[in-house]
């Protein structure tokens, strides 16, 4: 104590003090650092759950992304087979307008080549009555004339000078 007095310390206020700490103490604990406490342990709670709500919402948006993924991925291959579909029918109907338009020309060329044949046909027959006409005509100038073996030869020969010519025209 005499330590204590030369310090300048007197154990009556020392002690005075030390229960006033102690009272002090005590009504902080009881009043103060329970309620205290109690806030921060909700808090703390409260940031935990908001975690744990974070994480969930994470995973969900996690498993939502991969859902999309997959969906999209499926969406994405549906419109490659739609596509795919309609280029095959696309090409289909190519083909088949193709296959037509050649079986109409077919048949136009056919057509054409038969009225030709027929124009043929038709311009030989009138080829045929021509020189059977000349030939009426020639044959009626000879029967008319008196034809020695000279002028026979010229009326020949004017004949096939006619045919040649006739045949050249056509």
């Amino acid at each position: 104590m005499e330590v204590l007095q030369t310090m300048g310390v007197k154990p009556m206020q020392l002690a005075i003090q030390i229960v006033g700490f102690l009272i002090l103490f005590f009504t902080l604990k009881k009043f103060l650092w329970k309620p205290i406490l109690g806030f921060i342990d909700a808090r703390e709670k409260e940031v935990k759950d908001m975690l744990d709500k974070a994480d969930e919402a994470k995973r969900k948006n996690e498993e939502l992304e991969a859902a999309y993924k997959t969906r999209l991925a499926k969406i994405d291959e549906e419109a490659q087979q739609h596509l795919a579909e309609e280029l095959r029918k696309g090409h289909e109907m190519a083909e088949g307008i193709v296959k037509d338009a050649r079986k109409q020309a077919e048949f136009e060329k056919q057509k054409a080549l038969n009225a030709i044949q027929e124009e043929t046909r038709k311009a030989r027959i009138e080829l045929r009555d021509y020189t059977v006409g000349l030939a009426v005509d020639i044959s009626t100038k000879v029967l008319e004339e008196k034809v020695d073996r000279s002028s026979h030869e010229t009326l020949a020969r004017k004949f096939l000078d006619q045919l040649d010519t006739v045949q050249k025209a056509d």
